[in-house]
């Protein structure tokens, strides 16, 4: 296995963790440990939290080499979570969902798009299994776009500039593999972030796939608007949507 790259990757025992030298400058595997951070009050920051924003996976906000950080582990999802928690098949680190995902991060900032910095990777391998985790830099003073909307509606504008920075991802062939409103994130300046690129990747061809993202995003407002009392999106909301997207 070549572990060439333009980033680095160290390998502790069973476990390899690919990094940015660059922002962190010697990764030890207590980063990755949630019960390590638990435990170390003095890394935390303010808040410790669970599910918000990034789906199924529970995510730790702790403080190292200057800078706010946020660690995600994986987990499962569907039925087969019942059985395996959060053991991936695989035996190429360069295939696991930590790694392409940090990789995936590292293009997106390149190319401009508004992403969280990718600090880490960490793959931890067994035999046949490996389990996964990765390190981003937070993206201070933000919300997700659902516990906005549980506060206050959006401005035919605001809903233009969250269309407007799905497209430029889109523009750029970016396949969002779970595009809901809890993984678009709201600055108080108003600047608007995409998070959690677990699966996903760069896609071409028919523009079909783009509009089925966008379905999505659609059936996760109105799941929320089903189950929350006072959640503020309507359908003139999504149509300044889809004007700032074309």
């Amino acid at each position: 296995m070549d572990l060439v790259s333009q980033y680095t990757i160290k390998k502790i025992d069973n476990s390899y963790i690919l990094y940015d030298a660059d922002i962190i400058s010697n990764p030890v595997l207590e980063i990755f440990d949630r019960d390590y951070h638990s435990n170390n009050k003095q890394s935390l920051s303010s808040d410790l939290l669970g599910e918000v924003g990034i789906g199924r996976a529970k995510v730790v906000y702790f403080h190292c080499d200057n800078k706010n950080m946020v660690l995600k582990h994986y987990f499962r999802g569907g039925l087969v979570a019942s059985f395996v928690k959060d053991q991936y098949f695989g035996f190429d680190i360069e295939k696991t969902r930590s790694f392409k995902e940090w990789r995936l991060l590292k293009d997106m900032q390149k190319l401009g798009l508004p992403v969280p910095d990718a600090i880490a990777a960490h793959v931890k391998k067994s035999l046949f299994y490996y389990q996964a985790d990765l390190i981003t830099q937070k993206i201070e003073n933000t919300k997700t776009l659902t516990d906005v909307l549980l506060e206050k509606g959006l401005s035919g504008e605001q809903w233009k500039d969250i269309a407007s920075c799905i497209k430029k991802f889109h523009d750029n062939n970016i396949y969002h593999a779970d595009l809901n409103a809890r993984n678009i994130l709201l600055t108080e300046a108003g600047e608007v972030y995409l998070i959690d690129f677990d699966n996903s990747n760069f896609r071409v061809g028919s523009d079909s796939w783009k509009m089925a993202n966008l379905a999505r995003l659609k059936r996760s407002l109105l799941k929320f608007k089903k189950n929350e009392r006072h959640f503020n999106f309507s359908e003139d909301n999504w149509s300044s949507f889809l004007e700032g997207y074309s």
